[in-house]
């Protein structure tokens, strides 16, 4: 059996460069608070070196500047991110230990696993929404469509011939997708692939003819000439790619983005929970962290209240449940 677990410790100097992550200065209003003297711990739900992981690591960077303690990140990949949860649940609710958690962790999986093992409403608070990443809608560069319309006329004149790849079934990149063929009016078969590296293969081939895909894989692609980048997910273009629309402008209405956020127990001491937030918050904030996170294709959010955070919980609920419903999807 494949052993899912994967645990690193760095220290946030060998996270960020040693000008912006060793010279840990303290905000005197958060770190004069009690358990100041023992390190956090960040869980990671995927492998060392990707694009959650990066992210992870510049918020621990910048909460150890405002903090004045160390942020030890631990990767714990696998199942969904249900791996790094049941880690998270099995520490003490003390302010300790806190979770880079996404879409999935929070929305997706209780609506595509009926016996999960946690509760988002019950068992995890979201202290904050850190980052949207866009997904980029991408073709071979030998497929004839140049725009999202021209694709979407390309699928509805050849129903059910064309084929779409993502990383897993019912994963945000799956779903990207679905609701795309949703919006489009359009049939297409999804082909689930175990990593990101064999599905770009065989996108570049032509094996498959669309994917919604993470700028990190997607990107080295689009500017070396094998695949076309028709649209973004967000509502917003990204920034890296300017003059490449949103699938919205084409599909009012469409929003498919990644997202990320940092996340504790629900039984964390107030105290303790507003504290942590307070230096998310502080970090989001940080001209220095904003770039870095730019310079990976993210859309850095701004600071929300928990009753904001309730609501755009709600809404990307309410969104994936019809979806999940209508194309029948679980992971059962």
């Amino acid at each position: 059996m494949q052993n899912f677990l994967s645990r690193t410790r760095r220290t946030p100097c060998q996270a960020l460069s040693a000008a912006a992550a060793c010279a840990v200065l303290a905000s005197p209003a958060l770190a004069q608070q009690p358990g100041s003297d023992r390190a956090l711990k960040l869980i990671v739900h995927y492998a060392p070196g990707g694009v959650t992981d990066q992210l992870a690591r510049l918020v621990a960077g910048s909460m150890a500047r405002q903090l004045g303690q160390p942020v030890v990140v631990e990767n714990k990949p696998g199942a969904n991110t249900i791996i790094a949860v049941d880690a998270l649940m099995r520490e003490p609710a003390d302010g300790n230990t806190l979770l880079m958690g996404a879409g999935s962790t929070m929305v997706l999986n209780p609506l595509l696993i009926k016996k999960l093992s946690y509760q988002p409403r019950r068992d995890l608070r979201m202290l904050s929404v850190v980052v949207d990443t866009p997904v980029i809608m991408v073709v071979p560069s030998a497929l004839a469509p140049n725009t999202v319309d021209e694709f979407r006329r390309h699928a509805l004149a050849h129903p059910n011939a064309v084929n779409y790849a993502s990383v897993g079934v019912g994963g945000s990149l799956h779903l990207a997708g679905e609701l795309f063929a949703q919006n489009a009016g359009v049939q297409m078969t999804h082909v689930a692939y175990k990593g990101s590296v064999p599905d770009v293969t065989d996108l570049i081939g032509g094996q498959v003819q669309l994917m919604f895909d993470a700028p990190a894989t997607s990107l080295p692609q689009i500017k070396a000439g094998k695949l076309k980048a028709l649209a973004v997910t967000t509502r917003e273009r990204m920034p890296l790619l300017p003059d490449v629309p949103t699938v919205a402008e084409t599909l009012p209405g469409y929003d498919a983005a990644l997202w990320f956020g940092v996340i504790v127990r629900e039984d964390t001491p107030p105290a303790a929970a507003a504290r942590l937030k307070a230096a998310v918050e502080q970090a989001l904030l940080d001209p220095a962290l904003r770039q870095a996170m730019q310079a990976q294709g993210n859309i850095v959010r701004k600071p929300q209240t928990r009753e904001e955070i309730d609501a755009f919980l709600a809404r990307e609920e309410a969104q994936w449940a019809a979806l999940i419903k209508a194309g029948n999807i679980t992971l059962e």
